[in-house]
């Protein structure tokens, strides 16, 4: 309990300061305090959803938000700087957050992405528009991991030509596919009729089936060492 109203107030604290102050040294005061990297994390993820339930009731208007917001963002970038010294585990954990175009809130894909840095993933991210050759990004890499994340229940159509270039192009004897985001839980079932093998509702989730189908790929490799494709088959929507 302790530690649950320590949180909170170092939270009340920050959250007040994104509001009100550019200037402050977001990151020396949580050092400060002795938080751990993934802590930071918490704590900017807990500000992030805040200011969108003050916003959803009129609390704050969307000035405020976008200004406060900014400033999250400027610190998740500034740990993002410090969080390089983790070493990534080279192709064993290499993954791709892939966001479909016109989803409008990166902030959340931004912070998960960080997440998985913090255990030694090595992340890419990108978006699937109509300037990015997707298929030959898949067919070319070799992404242990590839997550979609989708939060606008609208992007339906757009998911679905992402799901039909990881068809097409990815080996899914080597790469699990999972998903993430409001969009994708409440399509969950649709998701996974098209080969998504885990729809993930929060990041702790997301970790522990991306660190576990992936360990269960690399022992199958290793076990048969089979260099075949099963790609599951994509049904029309």
């Amino acid at each position: 309990m302790d530690g649950v109203k320590r949180f909170i107030t170092i939270l009340d604290k920050v959250y007040a300061k994104a509001l009100s102050d550019g200037d402050f040294d977001f990151v020396g005061f949580m050092r400060a305090r002795s938080l751990g990297p993934s802590e930071m994390l918490d704590l900017i993820e807990a500000c992030v959803v805040r200011l969108g339930e003050e916003w959803s009731c009129d609390s704050l208007g969307f000035a405020t938000v976008a200004i406060a917001t900014s400033r999250l963002q400027r610190v998740l970038a500034s740990l993002s700087q410090e969080n390089r010294c983790f070493e990534p585990c080279a192709r064993e954990r290499s993954m791709l957050f892939i966001v479909p175009r016109g989803e409008m809130h990166l902030f959340a894909v931004n912070l998960m992405e960080e997440r998985f840095r913090l255990r030694g993933w090595e992340t890419s991210m990108v978006i699937a528009d109509r300037l990015l050759d997707l298929p030959h990004l898949l067919a070319t890499s070799d992404f242990r991991l590839v997550c979609i994340a989708w939060l606008d229940c609208t992007l339906k159509k757009r998911v679905e030509s992402v799901l039909h270039a990881i068809h097409t192009s990815v080996n899914r004897e080597r790469t699990c596919v999972i998903a993430g985001g409001p969009a994708a839980a409440e399509h969950s079932r649709w998701l996974e009729e098209r080969g998504v093998e885990k729809i993930c509702s929060n990041a702790q989730i997301a970790l522990d089936t991306a660190e576990r189908l992936g360990a269960t790929r690399i022992s199958a490799q290793i076990a048969t060492g089979i260099n075949g494709s099963l790609l599951e088959p994509l049904r029309s929507a």
